[in-house]
């Protein structure tokens, strides 16, 4: 495995793991918080309410506690979403005052308060009341340790201590002490730690999301890697196919030509060629394999052998019979799906003439300038598209050709490309670019064109493989005295 990609696992494993830390943190915060700050503010809160009544009992300096009935009850309404009741018992567990009648409030015996309040140390009990969770605390209402013994003076005293003495009543036993039960809803006091929650859930949600992405990427990681190890291959086949087409701009027997393959994917089914045959003349051909991608890339190498291997000497008298081959050879090899239009052509210069076949390829344009305007000569003659019917017949056309033409050959993908507003690019565009830049070499000529069609597209992504091949058929010189005095006549 290339380190690169261990790195990758490596990067996957710390990120399920890391994802696993923040999740466990963020679940033992939140017990944390439900379990113990939730619990001590409810501790406060009962705390708080205590202070209250002892205040209360002060104040009015009663021995009765049932007197303080109306003081639990407004304490209660005050806070009704984070208390539940409030109840004053004796030390034998006797309710002496209380907010409202609670069904299925605990009951206390004296030996129960006496082990509540054995050792200093206590936890408050949380029970479960109507359905609500309910944290319940009992506290001394004044000092005092766990009852004695029962006293005629149980459940009397002031809560001041007036009375009391030393501390011991009548007949020298220490009074048993008032206690004061407070019920407090844990959902109510909750809501203090709302903000804090929400950050909780928040980030618990956040270590989910993180364990899922991790997740889904380790399961993808082999498509990924397939994937790449695609994209490599397909790579590789661009620069294959590169390779197989002439230079972009070249002269072929002081020919000069310019030409450009733009594939919509990584690699293309147009193909275009320039190569000198045997007998001295220039072959040209430019071809659309039907499809997209690799297997349009392959049909493109065959068909691209063929035609060089069936350019020897006698090449342009042997031209019908050499299409009509290709032709069954696509037929047998290939799947029905799988066709080829292919213009293939031999330019003579030295008897200027041009020998064509068009098999079922958009017509070329013969481009010549009068001095008036430009004079376009479509060659559209030869026979049907290479690879559907096996008995097909290819008849070669010939053509004058003079000095200064312009021979512009192009795939579908240059006149088929679409706007926004579904709006072909057309051959009228094409011909007003190259009147537009009769004057320059075909380079210039060829980079005006796709320019043109790049400004027509806009944000629209081509559809298609875009090939252009461009071609001056005239003889390249030093100084070329023909096309110099043309081009000074043109300019006057």
């Amino acid at each position: 495995m290339k380190p690169k990609y261990l790195w990758f696992k490596i990067s996957i494993l710390l990120g399920f793991v890391l994802g696993l830390l923040l999740l466990g943190q963020t679940v033992l915060t939140y017990r944390y918080v439900r379990s113990s700050l939730v619990r001590q503010e409810a501790a406060r809160e009962a705390d708080r309410r205590l202070l209250s009544i002892g205040r209360a009992a002060r104040l009015t300096g009663t021995r009765e506690w049932a007197t303080l009935t109306p003081v639990l009850r407004e304490l209660v309404q005050e806070s009704h979403q984070q208390i539940a009741w409030i109840r004053i018992l004796n030390g034998q567990g006797k309710v002496l005052a209380q907010s409202d009648p609670v069904e299925g409030a605990p009951v206390y015996t004296e030996d129960i308060l006496r082990r509540m309040f054995s050792t200093p140390q206590r936890r408050p009990e949380e029970r479960i009341v109507h359905r609500e969770g309910v944290l319940i605390t009992l506290n001394p209402l004044r000092g005092g340790g766990p009852p004695q013994g029962r006293s005629p003076d149980a459940g009397r005293g002031a809560a001041d201590g007036r009375g009391a003495g030393d501390g011991r009543g009548r007949g020298g036993h220490r009074p048993a002490p008032e206690f004061v039960e407070v019920a407090v809803y844990l959902a109510g006091v909750s809501a203090k730690f709302g903000m804090l929650r929400e950050n909780l859930v928040l980030g618990c949600t956040a270590a989910f999301a993180l364990l899922a992405a991790v997740i889904i990427i380790g399961l993808r990681f082999p498509g990924y890697m397939h994937g790449k190890h695609i994209e490599e291959e397909l790579s590789l086949a661009r620069r294959v196919q590169t390779d197989l087409f002439p230079s972009d701009t070249s002269t072929v027997r002081h020919l000069a030509f310019a030409a450009r393959c733009v594939p919509a994917w990584q690699v293309g089914g147009d193909l275009y060629d320039v190569f000198d045959t045997d007998d001295g003349e220039v072959a040209l051909l430019l071809g659309d394999v039907s499809g997209k991608g690799l297997p349009a890339a392959l049909l493109m190498g065959v068909v691209q052998g063929a035609v060089r291997a069936s350019c020897g000497t006698g090449a342009a008298a042997n031209h019908e019979q050499a299409t009509e081959r290709l032709n069954q050879l696509l037929c047998m090899k290939t799947a029905l799906e799988r066709f080829v239009s292919l213009f293939w052509c031999y330019a003579d210069q030295r008897h200027g003439v041009l020998h064509y076949v068009n098999a079922g390829h958009l017509p070329p344009l013969l481009v010549r300038h009068d001095g008036v305007g430009p004079k376009v000569i479509r060659l559209d003659e030869g026979g049907p598209v290479l690879g559907l019917l096996p008995e097909a017949r290819y008849q070669q056309a010939t053509v004058t050709i003079q000095p200064g033409d312009l021979l512009v050959l192009f795939s579908d993908g240059i006149l088929e490309a679409a706007n926004v507003n579904d709006e072909e690019f057309g051959e009228g565009r094409v011909i007003a670019a190259i009147e537009r830049n009769w004057l320059r070499p075909p380079a210039d000529i060829c980079a005006a064109i796709l320019a043109d069609v790049k400004v027509f597209l806009g944000k629209e992504v081509p559809q298609d493989d875009q090939t252009l091949l461009v071609v001056r058929l005239d003889e390249v010189a030093p100084n070329p005295p023909r096309l110099l005095e043309k081009s000074r006549a043109l300019t006057g």
